[in-house]
């Protein structure tokens, strides 16, 4: 038996794998969302956002590591990292639901669930 690849396969278990790919559409998605935008444009384009908050959800997250989630897999890859309260106001507008169980859905939002099918 190979001990190092074996060990080699342990250690990757562990890796978080985010798919980072909203990264290859990124001006696109931000042309297309400051298109008609009143202010300051986003720097940010939504699918990233949502990503982060589905990390958020998914890891039991504060917004602060969220963020580091984003320092550690899109740093140099992406033109800034967002701050936390960045973070925490553009991921409650987009209103992420997340399935729990098979009846219950909890909303990111106000945090609360609701039983639907």
């Amino acid at each position: 038996m190979n001990w190092s690849s074996y060990n080699q396969s342990l250690v990757r278990r562990g890796e978080i794998l985010l798919g980072f790919d909203v990264i290859d559409n990124w001006d696109i998605e931000l042309k297309e969302i400051n298109k008609d935008k009143i202010g300051e444009p986003f720097q940010y384009p939504n699918t990233f956002l949502l990503l982060l908050g589905y990390a958020k959800a998914y890891f039991h997250l504060p917004y602060r590591q969220t963020e580091g989630i984003a320092q550690g897999h899109a740093k140099g890859k992406i033109p800034s990292i967002p701050h936390y309260t960045t973070i925490n106001r553009r991921i409650n507008r987009l209103d992420i639901k997340i399935k729990t169980r098979i009846t219950k859905t909890r909303n990111l939002k106000t945090n609360t669930y609701c039983h639907c099918n």
